[in-house]
């Protein structure tokens, strides 16, 4: 018994060694080899090495908190991504939409495995096709999101409208609106708590200003959440409030987010200066306002009634930084589609009650990426076309033996 379980042994240890003796003595195999790992490090380690060099940002010590496990004041972990537009039927070629999917839900999954945020924010334009789509489609097409985007139970998940999701105001209807609100549970304007933070989300094409039944409901609910957020400021501050608060849910105040599709209205993109911002071609492009960003007028009116801390949009498909004129910062997110950038981006914002800091953390170049695969595939011909030289006599001629 114990000489057989010595030779089984035996037998397993010298398995590593025969096979990796197989695999370079023959360069058919050996070729196939290089092709495999070339393939399994490009389409998911590179992922790990890329996200790893991405950590989150840490709020000032004045803020108090303690970053230690088990910790139940510690900061919040936000990660906001923006512009997935996952293809429909309609568009796009077949290897065009798988290739991107795989990308996408690879960084995301990757992210969720190495970062492991609290709450995750999706700012609109989930679909490429859902303003066009109808049921059945929509139906598969969020069916296939939730699987590619799903996040751990831990993990919150939070999605806005974006004009691809339901098209813009004047192809937006209640129907649209309904199928995607009952989908992801978005309705088009809803105060949002998350210990201790408040947030305020948005539709954007319901900010449009013409009275229609939507933006009618969307106008009447932030005009309701922003007596909501005065009432729990005074109730906070100890300070008189009107007889309408007495109606008024309880809650702790903390200056709000603001999230929502289209950026706050600005001019352009010229004043944007990060790197994934708009190629130098299309930074003087002007905004159409209601298209680009919202108007100057619905932006004024937003920034009255919730008088966020910090805004977080996107729809540009391109990152921007801007500081507006009554000190309110604001973030569009860059799409996170490689149909739409060489190298997308994503959001971390690590946040308190009364504090805030915001990085970007970017994902592989697509141009990197090719430039590996031309590289090793260039190496794993060189090794099929020159034959494996044996380094030592002794040794590889008893391997050949044993192997006939």
């Amino acid at each position: 018994m114990v000489v057989r379980s010595a030779t089984m042994v035996w037998i397993i240890c010298q398995i590593p060694g025969r096979v990796f003796f197989y695999i370079r003595t023959r360069r058919l195999v050996r070729f196939l080899f290089m092709v495999f790992l070339l393939v399994l490090y490009c389409e998911y380690f590179h992922y790990f090495v890329v996200l790893l060099m991405c950590k989150w940002p840490k709020l000032p010590e004045s803020e108090g908190f303690l970053y230690g496990n088990g910790d139940i004041n510690k900061p919040v972990k936000a990660m906001v991504i923006a512009d997935t537009h996952l293809l429909g039927i309609k568009r796009g070629h077949w290897f065009d939409k798988l290739r991107r999917e795989w990308q996408m839900e690879r960084s995301f999954q990757t992210s969720m495995l190495i970062h492991s945020p609290d709450v995750v924010f999706i700012l609109g334009d989930l679909l490429d096709e859902g303003k066009w789509a109808t049921d059945a489609e929509f139906k598969k097409d969020v069916a296939r999101f939730k699987r590619m985007f799903s996040t751990p139970k831990d993990t919150t998940t939070r999605v806005l409208v974006g004009n691809h999701d339901i098209g813009f105001h004047y192809m937006m209807n209640e129907h649209k609106h309904r199928r995607f609100e009952k989908a992801f549970s978005s309705p088009s304007v809803q105060l949002f708590e998350f210990h201790g933070n408040l947030f305020v989300l948005m539709n954007s094409m319901a900010m449009e200003g013409d009275g229609c039944k939507l933006c009618a409901q969307a106008v009447n609910s932030l005009e309701e959440i922003s007596w909501q957020l005065k009432c729990a400021e005074g109730q906070t501050s100890s300070k008189s409030s009107p007889p309408i608060c007495d109606a008024m849910e309880k809650m702790t105040y903390s200056p709000p987010i603001l999230l929502q599709h289209f950026p706050m209205y600005r001019p352009s993109d010229a004043n944007c200066s990060l790197p994934d911002s708009a190629p130098p071609d299309e930074k003087d492009i002007p905004f159409k306002e209601k298209w680009d960003c919202l108007s100057e007028e619905s932006s004024s009116q937003v920034f009255e009634w919730i008088k966020p801390r910090l805004v977080l949009s996107a729809h540009t498909h391109h990152g921007c930084f801007r500081l507006h004129s009554n000190g309110v910062p604001e973030w569009t997110v860059a799409s996170l589609s490689w149909r739409n950038k060489n190298n997308p981006t994503f959001l971390q914002v690590v946040l308190s009650p009364n504090d805030f800091v915001v990085k970007q953390c970017y994902l592989p170049k697509e141009t990197t990426v090719i430039t590996i695969y031309i590289t090793g595939a260039l190496i794993a011909l060189l090794c099929l076309l020159f034959p494996y030289k044996p380094s030592n006599t002794v040794t590889d001629t008893v391997w050949v033996n044993k192997s006939h």
